[in-house]
């Protein structure tokens, strides 16, 4: 193995490019370092909603020109929400975006994820759901415990989305709203001072239970025949659904 002694120049030369590579991979490490910060005021706390919306303009006036986004959503006045065991797994954090554009545009694309005091990550970035409305608005959720993987009760302190946004390059931003929702009376927190956890009511959990396990064996079962045609149940017919033949 050869060495070549680094003389003055050539050692400022290394220096120089060593301290890139590091600040390189320290930008990598951090992820959000270039991002946007929005700061949303959740409103009064303690208090367990099931629906907070707050606005804000940070982006008014932005055209559409496909341009990527990188979003950091941060509480206000050191407040957190507070996922709790009761909170619905339908639980949605969506942005909204409202556009001067008088039909309907493009879906926006992206990921997002929970964050913790640190603005660290809670979980692996999710593909976000996305919407479009024929009053030139955009939208893109986040269903953070949908997947299964965070334990609650659980805390997050903002936000992260990286948005694509669509190529309408006459159409800008005019307004948006942030929006946290759960199901009625399957709250969630608004903190500091929220209770540590609320869990559902023992009863209603077993009646919940007892329903979805009847309604999945009725499913399976073949009801009736008509002219020897067997008539099998969905799952929905017990909802809004019907028989299918």
């Amino acid at each position: 193995m050869r060495y070549r002694a680094l003389g003055l120049r050539g050692a400022v030369k290394a220096s120089a490019l060593f301290a890139g590579i590091i600040a390189a991979l320290s930008l990598g490490t951090v992820g959000s370092a270039r991002a946007t910060t929005i700061y949303l005021d959740l409103g009064d706390s303690p208090r367990t909603p099931s629906k907070v919306k707050n606005s804000f303009a940070a982006l008014d006036g932005m055209a559409l020109q496909g341009q990527t986004l990188s979003l950091d959503f941060t509480f206000s006045h050191a407040e957190f929400v507070r996922l709790f065991t009761i909170t619905s797994n339908t639980f949605l954090a969506r942005l909204k975006l409202q556009t001067n554009s008088p039909v309907m545009l493009p879906f926006l694309n992206g990921t997002g994820f929970l964050v913790d005091q640190h603005g660290n990550a809670l979980e692996q970035p999710q593909e976000l759901g996305s919407a479009s409305g024929d009053d030139g608005s955009l939208g893109a959720g986040l269903l953070p415990l949908l997947p299964g993987d965070l334990q609650r009760p659980l805390d997050f302190f903002g936000l992260h989305f990286d948005l694509t946004l669509p190529m309408s390059p006459t159409i800008s931003i005019t307004g948006e709203e942030f929006l946290f929702s759960s199901d009625r009376d399957r709250p969630f927190g608004v903190g500091p001072g929220v209770p540590p956890d609320i869990v559902p009511d023992q009863g209603s959990t077993v009646l919940l239970l007892s329903l979805a396990s009847l309604t999945l064996i009725l499913a399976q079962l073949r009801l009736t025949r008509v002219g020897g045609t067997p008539i099998l149940y969905s799952a929905t017919e017990f909802g809004a659904g019907s028989a299918q033949e």
